[in-house]
């Protein structure tokens, strides 16, 4: 309390005149303080925040059309035709595909799992087909082995499907 008391003793002795400029002072380093420590500081992160907040604007307008995207795929989905096993309908998509001829088997596993080997596929194609696949009738990968092949864009497909409400194990190797 040594400085409490030195503070006090000097307050005491000091005229009014020197206690006047002493409170000015003392309000002086005050407002410094409060503009050095929260206004700069706050004004800063506002100038911060105005800048990125259009960019969030445009990816919360991009999570809901994505969130619309895929309630719309749900609703197809769900509302897809279950006709004929699944070996058939790949059978049968995949003939429509660029790389029809590139297929080399398609054969139905005990699981409720089809295979699908095939060798010199385009591999944006098999992407698309994929997709379509499940988009269109609910087909999704179960796992999948993707090889390239020395001609660019070329690779070596060896597959499994399940059909939709079916869960897929989700493994690539």
């Amino acid at each position: 309390m040594r400085i409490v008391d030195t503070v006090a003793a000097t307050w005491r002795s000091s005229s009014p005149r020197e206690r006047t400029a002493l409170l000015a002072a003392a309000a002086l380093a005050l407002a410094a303080a409060l503009y050095l420590f929260l206004w700069e500081p706050g004004m800063a992160a506002r100038k911060r925040l105005s800048a990125s907040l259009p960019q969030l604007r445009a990816q919360l307008e991009d999570m809901r059309r994505q969130h619309t995207e895929i309630a719309s795929v749900r609703k197809q989905l769900a509302a897809a035709p279950r006709q004929g096993d699944l070996a058939t309908l790949l059978r049968a998509s995949a003939a429509q595909t660029p790389f029809a001829g590139a297929v080399e088997r398609i054969e139905a596993l005990p699981d409720g799992k089809v295979r699908m080997q095939a060798g010199a596929v385009p591999f944006t194609a098999w992407l698309a087909w994929t997709e379509s696949l499940q988009r269109q009738l609910g087909i999704r990968i179960a796992s999948c082995r993707i090889s390239a092949l020395e001609q660019p864009g070329l690779v070596r497909i060896d597959a499994s499907f399940t059909g939709a409400g079916a869960p897929a194990a989700a493994s690539a190797r």
